[in-house]
């Protein structure tokens, strides 16, 4: 077995364990009949409302994925490969970005060279947007959000760098002839390819291109469909708060300020869209709100549970419906 592949399943497992050390961390003083009760006084018809800005958010990305395509490829082979990549991420995270490009390409639709270029303006977008989003955050929660980060990261981290520098400097500069060293490994694999490494940046930058490539109404509606995700994302938050009734009564500013950090945790190559952090990193900052602990942690794992289980039955069918689609072309 090569170094690589030995790598990638260490990382594998040390984060999968990472995430259930961290749900055991939010959950370690929750007696589980506590929070069943907490959970029997869920107001039902909110899992129905639910879908409507949790599918709502795929539909907006599909279209806006669509747009950087082309329009000529069908709506329904973008949307089921885009739920066919979060259905993947549940279990190997980043790996659905590059999933999904697959998917469309062998269905019949754009190469995975320049699906993987949109993805990659997708991602830039998506990124432009998560850091306006957290300014706004600050304005309206600042002095809270401040106040834990500084409690909960910023002076563990300071306490940690002061009594262990040379460990500290030794992680950071391993890190960094990580990186180098990957850069070295992949420059040689690119050149070991030939021929084939350039057709497939041609089309990575085809991909990457397609932004430019719009007319200027199609990429006003980039932009629009871009800010109406977050939009959906918001309301996939705040109707939480309206379902649970020991958290109903939370101001917009309260559900803003969750669905931007909850958003920044699940940035991290966790499985399960970053299970385990979310549930600890929500059930604090809550805590900060004036939820209890029980409330606050059952909100954490009531919004992650439901997401995690429409991209399981969402994603799924999709990855069936991919399937099927490849045996109908074979």
């Amino acid at each position: 077995m090569n170094r690589p592949l030995v790598l990638r399943r260490i990382l594998y497992w040390a984060f999968w364990l990472l995430g259930i050390a961290l749900f055991y961390l939010a959950f370690r003083h929750i007696p589980f009949s506590d929070l069943k009760q907490e959970i029997a006084t869920l107001r039902p018809v909110y899992l129905v409302l639910l879908l409507i800005p949790s599918w709502g958010g795929q539909f907006l990305r599909s279209w806006r994925w669509r747009l950087l395509l082309g329009k000529e490829t069908p709506f329904f082979r973008v949307y089921h490969s885009l739920l066919l990549g979060y259905f993947v991420n549940l279990a190997l995270p980043r790996v659905g970005e590059i999933s999904r490009c697959a998917a469309m390409q062998s269905t019949g639709g754009p190469s995975f060279g320049k699906a993987l270029g949109t993805v990659i303006v997708e991602r830039i977008a998506d990124l432009a947007y998560l850091v306006l989003v957290v300014f706004i955050a600050f304005y309206l929660q600042g002095d809270v959000w401040r106040s834990w980060f500084m409690d909960r990261v910023g002076r563990p981290l300071h306490e940690l760098y002061s009594q262990n520098q040379i460990l500290v400097l030794g992680i950071l500069f391993g890190g960094l002839f990580s990186l180098f060293i990957l850069f070295r490994l992949s420059s040689r694999w690119f050149s070991r390819l030939g021929s084939k490494a350039t057709l497939w940046m041609d089309q990575l930058k085809q991909g990457i291109a397609s932004i430019f490539s719009l007319k200027i109404l199609d990429l006003m509606l980039f932009i629009l469909l871009s800010a109406s995700i977050w939009t959906c994302y918001f309301f996939t938050t705040w109707l939480w708060f309206l379902a649970l009734p020991a958290a109903d009564g939370a101001s917009l500013g309260v559900a803003f300020t969750v669905m931007v950090t909850g958003s920044l945790v699940k940035t991290l190559p966790i499985q399960g869209g970053g299970a385990g952090a979310y549930h600890l990193v929500i059930g604090e900052l809550l805590v900060l709100f004036g939820l209890g602990s029980l409330s606050s942690r059952t909100f954490a794992l009531l919004n992650h549970g439901y997401q995690t289980v429409f991209y399981l039955l969402f994603g799924g069918f999709s990855t069936l419906w991919i399937a099927w689609k490849r045996r109908q072309q074979a």
